[in-house]
């Protein structure tokens, strides 16, 4: 069998350039894709997944695809585990806006251009200049000895790099917009009705908010699980048919509707989709579904309505000209990286020293955001309790004393003017909380210096005007989607993925959440879990995915208005991209998992924003509201240059 040439190109966009691939490989692709039913794009994700399970960096040749066929086939046949659930009390953030109102703004726009690093001639059978807005893979055909600091990718190259000359001072406010008061529960403390309530709230929120903004429509709200003949509007959360799903297998056919206590007393009910033209779902979404009943089995689902959007963020006139001067006219760098910042195997943040002594002689950024792991407890030498990096004479008593000795000093090298904001990790070894939403690191336990700042996973706050939220949980990873793609459909899955975190307002609107499993007990079930399973059932289980807290998820909502800047890293290949106006940063990991001890390849991201200017006579490059005087957009997305590097 022969591919066409459009499926050789579909290759090469959503893998990559690849040199020399044989017509072969490219069978055996495509007949990947047949196989276990996926897109090429989803098929992409399931590769990153096996390059990152393995410790590896493949290339697509015939004998890796043969592991990558025998890798996917074990995951089908052997994943026998539910995702977790675990605990939450929806205490609505209660996060205080930064002087911003809440300003919808309609049309707003996708990635501009992103200039990748120059590729390599290859025999590929796609055109030379073949779109990469949507990409996210590193655009080297072959695989060199990476360099350190070397630039991946640029998104909005025409704004130029510039340097900032006033090193002296810090001309940045930084404002916190959660109450960390609230992130100081308990956990393992689930009630079952403090979390019914929590799931409830969701569902009659978004209803509420949806009849608020649409008085005028003819519909209304009614129970999907009533027999009707006639068209109504419903609201409820997408669940699967059972309990114990596997995330890998859902489709079209096992998806319920679920509805709240208020709205149709918590039942559920089937879905039937054929009438719509395209979708995008998956477990845990909030929808507003119009439709009927006529038999009282099954739910016929005739449109999906779009749901009331978040307004952007704005600032006066007089808070923009204050940025401006407290600046000096200078732009802002934000440097951002995310853990672990070691290999897997041992204990050594070199390459993170590196990059501390460049960012403090060559870069100067205002702000450092750094996202745990920063001692990672799927770390080999954590693992075995032995820390041969450390001297005999000083062995730690616990893995706070290890944070102490190998992580303190490092922060305490940061240039004291620089801003340093750290957010922890499931991973985390010091971390308070090992579920999400996760509690802040204790600043004078780790005995950090005054300049680090320890903020909550999630956290939305604010560097000058520029509002940043970050969630330090791997949601490209969690969320599965069941897809039927037709032109209301983004075909880049993190562009939908991105969509849906705006559009539910969560930055984790998954659940139940994912666990990592890398069980291959055949008979494991469900009971096993639920019952108190013995030891060897669960000795399959790792760390990863997520545990969520559900009483407390409303701390993980994004708040009164969308971010300007979006930080959600992931096991998955970095990138920059725009998205609804939001600037979406996908720092990647500072050192990938390699099997091999020696390989430390990384990723990190410089965050560069132009000042504010605000002059009603000549240029300005933030956007007038036009519906009110004196204030404006921040226009994020148009100002800030984000670069890619190397670690």
């Amino acid at each position: 069998m022969t591919v066409t040439e459009s499926f050789k190109n579909a290759v090469v966009k959503n893998f990559g350039p690849q040199p020399d691939l044989s017509d072969d490989e490219y069978d055996k692709l495509f007949s990947l894709t047949k196989i276990f039913q996926n897109e090429l794009e989803d098929l992409y994700i399931e590769w990153e997944s096996f390059n990152f399970a393995e410790n590896e960096d493949y290339k697509l040749q015939m004998v890796n695809l043969t592991k990558f066929h025998d890798y996917l086939q074990k995951k089908l046949t052997n994943n026998k585990f539910t995702p977790n659930i675990s605990k939450t009390k929806d205490i609505n953030s209660g996060r205080k806006p930064l002087s911003k109102r809440s300003i919808n703004n309609e049309n707003t726009p996708s990635t501009p251009q992103i200039k990748k690093r120059k590729v390599l001639e290859s025999s590929s059978p796609a055109p030379a200049d073949y779109d990469t807005a949507n990409s996210t893979f590193n655009t080297s055909p072959i695989k060199p000895a990476k360099q350190s600091h070397t630039l991946i990718e640029t998104l909005n190259p025409h704004i130029e790099n510039f340097e900032l000359n006033n090193t002296d001072n810090n001309p940045i406010k930084l404002t916190a917009n959660f109450d960390p008061l609230k992130f100081k529960f308990r956990t393992l403390q689930m009630k079952l009705l403090e979390s019914a309530d929590v799931l409830d709230d969701q569902i009659d929120t978004m209803a509420e908010i949806y009849q608020e903004e649409n008085k005028t429509e003819d519909l209304q709200f009614g129970n999907p699980c009533l027999s009707s003949q006639f068209d109504i509007l419903c609201c409820g959360r997408i669940v699967p048919d059972s309990p114990s799903y596997n995330q890998e297998i859902l489709n079209k056919k096992s998806l319920y509707l679920e509805t709240s206590r208020l709205s149709g007393v918590g039942q559920r009910v089937p879905l039937d989709l054929s009438g719509l033209n395209g979708y995008s779902f998956f477990t845990g979404q909030i929808v507003i579904l119009k439709g009927r009943n006529p038999t009282g089995k099954e739910f016929c689902v005739e449109q999906v309505m779009p749901l009331p959007q978040l307004g952007t963020s704005v600032s006066s006139k007089e808070e923009l000209e204050e940025f401006e001067s407290l600046q000096n006219g200078e732009g802002l760098k934000v440097v951002i990286a995310s853990g672990p910042y070691t290999n897997s195997n041992k204990l050594n943040f070199t390459k993170l020293e590196n990059l501390i002594e460049k960012l403090n002689t060559e870069i100067h950024p205002n702000v450092i955001i750094l996202n745990g792991p920063f001692i990672d407890l799927t770390n080999k030498e954590v693992e075995e309790g032995d820390f041969p990096s450390l001297p005999k004479d000083q062995q730690p008593r616990n893995l706070d004393d290890v944070f102490r000795m190998l992580i303190t000093p490092i922060l305490k090298k940061i240039d004291s003017k620089i801003q340093v904001i750290i957010l922890p990790s499931l991973k985390d070894s010091s971390a308070n909380h090992c579920s999400y939403p996760q509690d802040s690191f204790d600043r004078k336990k780790l005995q950090l210096p005054k300049n680090v700042k320890c903020f909550p996973n999630p956290s939305s706050f604010a560097v000058n005007e520029m509002l940043i939220g970050s969630s330090n949980l791997d949601i490209f990873k969690d969320l599965k989607e069941v897809l039927k793609q037709d032109d209301s459909i983004s075909n880049n899955r993190f562009d939908r993925i991105i969509t849906h975190i705006i559009e539910q307002r969560r930055y984790y609107p998954v659940m139940p959440g994912s666990i990592a499993s890398t069980a291959t007990h055949s008979d494991n079930n469900i009971s096993d879990l639920a019952n108190g399973a013995s030891g060897e059932f669960l000795n399959g289980l790792s760390i990863g995915g997520s545990c969520l807290e559900i009483p407390y998820m409303g701390l993980s909502e994004l708040g009164t208005s969308i971010p300007d800047v979006l930080i959600l890293p992931s096991d998955l290949k970095a990138f920059a991209k725009i998205v609804k106006g939001v600037v979406v940063i996908n720092t990647g990991q500072f050192i990938r998992p390699s099997k091999s001890s020696e390989v430390e390849d990384g990723t990190y991201a410089i965050l560069s924003l132009l000042p504010p200017k605000v002059d009603e006579g000549g240029e300005n490059n933030v956007e007038k509201v036009e519906t009110e005087d004196n204030v404006y957009h921040h226009n994020i997305y148009k100002r800030s240059r984000i670069d890619l590097y190397t670690t």
